[in-house]
């Protein structure tokens, strides 16, 4: 697989990420549901491993989610880094 995919949103429910991701390549988003097997075979090592990523190319993470939010699948909020953690970085 690439190594410019990045994660732009985990789950524990396969089937949440399934529609998200047709919805991305319905919208002409290469998609890849990283962990996804394992979950299939061992639900709870899913969790312990961070769930299912839901994974696009680096160049395409922008728009998809604005796609995903616009889908309904995300919120802004998601995305926003919280002011206690910028606060932090200063």
């Amino acid at each position: 697989m690439d190594n410019n995919l990045i994660t732009i949103k985990t789950s524990n429910l396969p089937g949440e990420l399934a529609v998200a991701k047709t919805y991305l390549e319905d919208n002409e988003i290469f998609c890849f549901l990283k962990d996804e097997l394992i979950n299939q075979v061992h639900p709870f090592a899913s969790i312990a491993i961070g769930g299912i990523k839901l994974q696009v190319r680096e160049e395409d993470a922008m728009r998809a989610i604005e796609l995903l939010i616009e889908g309904g699948f995300a919120k802004k909020e998601d995305y926003e880094i919280p002011e206690s953690t910028l606060r932090m970085v200063k």
